[in-house]
């Protein structure tokens, strides 16, 4: 498959080049770009990377057509006399538009206005055509391109094409997406042992994480986790939430990260991952039923079990296991007794058999290490 790529790559190139001296012909579809970067997405869900691949740039082809003809549109009304009077004022100049029926240019206009509302350009023509310009990058093609590339093991590729889409992603649509290109670099710098951009990737993932910022939050989270009295475990899922959710993947990925050479990270990452999936799980229970009384954590154990979308969800995000490190992690840290508990709610009520297991096999240890 990996030649087709190359073929088809090359030939889009050259037919891409060959049209650029040409005027910009109207697209006759608009929104063609967004199309194929739809089918792009469903056909790599299936399975299809070759056609996901070529459907992928195809949209990149489509975007920039698009782009330079909305330029060339725009710059061409704004050419008149009658315009050059209203001069970068885009609401003076759409009066202007309308009396000349200029009915394209006025559809460029709106649509970018509708998209991001008239403040964003600074009811500014240069800015809205600047804006415009910017938008020959794709980041979404981009990141299909780069899973493709991904999933063949070309590693170099993929992280050229994860990282254009990451310095682009102010023109995401969807603002999270930025996220997962960047669990995406991760993924890239974990498998070439490249551990420094491992870390920047994760950590940069958490930046916008307020809860992995609070240094108070943290610092009382963490007194509770090393608190022996007893009940500290229960305390713990009482006081504190995370509702940051995109994080929990970041957070269990550090846990591991820093385990070996930084205890203290370790069970900050690892504590905030248990809570944040300890969280949702909560919220979601008490959307589902709001007269669910939390009594401790098995109850909340015990109750996730009769909802198979939550549990499909904890599955994905490897809460389980979460949990599991995290009371290893507090053992570690010297917390016999909060460790101790969590494992025993894990082994009686985790709606998982394997967490079940493990939870049981880490209490058996702590049997034999008393006799």
């Amino acid at each position: 498959m990996k030649e087709n790529i190359l073929i088809f790559t090359v030939a889009v190139c050259i037919c891409f080049f060959a049209a650029a001296g040409e005027r910009p012909k109207k697209p006759a579809y608009l929104n063609n770009d967004i199309r194929l970067l739809r089918s792009a997405r469903e056909t790599f869900r299936s399975g299809s990377y070759g056609k996901a691949l070529k459907l992928a740039e195809e949209a990149e082809i489509e975007r920039k057509k698009q782009v330079a003809w909305e330029i060339y549109t725009l710059q061409n009304s704004f050419k008149s006399s009658e315009v050059k009077k209203a001069a970068d004022v885009l609401s003076a100049i759409i009066p202007v538009l309308e009396k000349r029926q200029e009915y394209d240019s006025l559809e460029i206009i709106r649509r970018y206005e509708s998209k991001l509302s008239p403040s964003y350009f600074g009811d500014s023509a240069s800015n809205l055509i600047e804006y415009i310009r910017k938008r020959n990058a794709f980041p979404e093609a981009d990141r299909i391109i780069g899973d493709v590339y991904k999933y063949e093991g070309e590693y170099d590729l993929a992280k050229e094409y994860f990282l254009s889409a990451w310095h682009n992603a102010p023109l995401l649509d969807v603002s999270d997406e930025q996220y997962d290109i960047l669990y995406s670099l991760a993924d890239i710098a974990y498998l070439d042992n490249d551990r420094e951009n491992y870390e920047a990737d994760l950590l940069l993932i958490l930046s916008d994480d307020r809860y992995f910022r609070n240094v108070d939050l943290n610092d009382a989270m963490i007194l509770t986790v090393r608190n022996k009295q007893t009940e500290s475990m229960e305390k713990f899922f009482n006081l504190f939430r995370s509702d940051d959710y995109r994080s929990i993947p970041a957070y269990f990925k550090l846990a591991d990260f820093y385990s070996p050479d930084n205890k203290d990270k370790a069970l900050k990452a690892s504590a905030l991952g248990a809570l944040t999936g300890f969280t949702k799980m909560y919220t979601a229970v008490k959307q589902r039923d709001p007269q669910f009384d939390y009594t401790a954590l098995s109850s909340l154990f015990e109750e996730v079990s009769r909802y198979t979308d939550i549990l499909n969800w904890a599955d994905e995000n490897k809460i389980w296991s979460g949990f599991i490190s995290f009371a290893q992690k507090v053992y570690e840290d010297g917390n016999t007794e909060f460790s101790k508990d969590l494992y025993t709610a894990l082994a009686g009520y985790a709606p998982d058999d394997y967490c079940k297991k493990q939870a049981v096999r880490a209490l058996e240890n702590f049997t034999n290490e008393t006799l």
